[in-house]
């Protein structure tokens, strides 16, 4: 995911549903103990007593809501946007659910899922700036970055705001205003910003707005500013791998995984750089770690299975193809290498049903350009 993204959601945690009034009587005791497991942290034993409510109370929406909230701590986000769904099912119209659904799909940069529940929140008059700030995130990442612009100029925004001004710079970059972008840059100077964060915040704009040399120079600059910025290694690998400088993003991901062993984005990225210029049996253990870390990074799981593929392990990479399948129903590529590895196997009818769903991804995305 991307860093400042990141960043910017962990500022919003959404809506813990702790609350216990209205249960039945026979399942306040576990769902108390549920709650003070959460709240120690104890995220495992938690989800298991939260199930033995559900159990006996199958509509107990505080129950799912916090089910929801643990997953999401824990790095579940196709489970917390799943058990979100169920608990939304029964009553559409909660707005901590909506919230913590929206932020689920953000997580998983699934903009276009997420939109129309930050919409839902801002005409339903709760909006908030809170609100106000993942609406504009959905627009200025999505499909409508010109929209995102005309919010976050909005007098209802903090223009003095370090996240307003970053996701300003991204919808900039992402429709060509450079100028503007430019401009961005300058007022994060003239603030409290040093000259690296200013210079790495456009640099992750540029970079998401795919301006990679732009992006290449600012974080090089961001370097010579200060050359223990955190994180800057990781984001300059990234950009050359967009670049297709391959060596060059060899060298700043394994840099970064020396200053932070547990990166698990440096990881994911050199892992899936290696498959991809066919080193897979380089690329695999730092993929496996990965995966590990973030248990719903589809993009972790597919890269791994195209690695076990090519290196004759088939089963493997059929159960790991699935397993990205089931987090990203969308990528064609995913349903493609999905076929390849079932018929390798000897599962035909389950290679026809991922090509048929490759056919239908193909022609939804030709409508949707018309």
């Amino acid at each position: 995911m991307k860093f400042c993204l990141t960043v910017l959601l962990a500022m919003y945690l959404g809506y813990s549903p702790t609350a216990s009034a209205g249960q039945r009587p026979e399942t306040k005791q576990l769902f108390e103990k549920a709650v003070q497991l959460m709240n120690a942290s104890d995220y495992v034993e938690a989800q298991i007593v939260f199930r033995q409510v559900l159990v006996s109370d199958p509509r107990n929406l505080e129950a799912m809501g916090n089910l929801g909230v643990i997953y999401a701590k824990t790095h579940q986000f196709a489970l917390a946007i799943e058990t979100y769904q169920q608990a939304l099912a029964l009553d559409p119209d909660n707005k901590g659910l909506l919230l913590n659904l929206g932020l689920g799909y953000l997580k998983q940069e699934d903009y276009k899922h997420a939109l129309p529940l930050f919409q839902k929140l801002d005409a339903s008059g709760a909006s908030n700036n809170q609100v106000r700030v993942l609406l504009a995130t959905c627009l200025a990442f999505g499909d409508a970055p010109q929209a995102g612009i005309d919010l976050l100029q909005s007098s209802k925004m903090n223009h003095s705001d370090g996240t307003v001004l970053y996701l300003l710079a991204v919808a900039y970059a992402r429709t060509n205003q450079m100028e503007a972008g430019r401009k961005i840059f300058d007022q994060l100077l003239s603030g409290s910003t040093t000259h690296a964060r200013a210079s790495f915040l456009l640099g992750q704009a540029y970079y998401d707005g795919m301006r990679y040399q732009e992006a290449a120079d600012l974080f090089a600059d961001v370097l010579l500013h200060d050359p223990a910025f955190p994180n800057v290694h990781r984001e300059l690998g990234k950009v050359y791998i967009s670049m297709k400088h391959f060596e060059d993003a060899d060298r700043e991901l394994r840099t970064a995984l020396e200053q932070d062993p547990n990166d698990s984005s440096a990881m994911y990225f050199l892992g899936a750089m290696l498959v991809q210029t066919n080193r897979e049996a380089d690329g695999a253990p730092y993929l496996e770690r990965a995966s590990a870390q973030t248990p719903d990074s589809w993009g972790a799981k597919f890269y791994l299975g195209k690695a076990e593929l090519r290196l004759g392990k088939k089963e493997e990479a059929l159960t790991l193809l699935r397993q990205a399948a089931a987090l990203n129903a969308d990528e064609p590529s995913v349903f493609y290498l999905l076929a390849s590895a079932a018929r390798a196997t000897g599962h035909p009818a389950e290679a026809k049903s991922a090509m048929h769903r490759v056919e239908e991804l193909h022609t939804t995305a030709l409508e949707a350009e018309k």
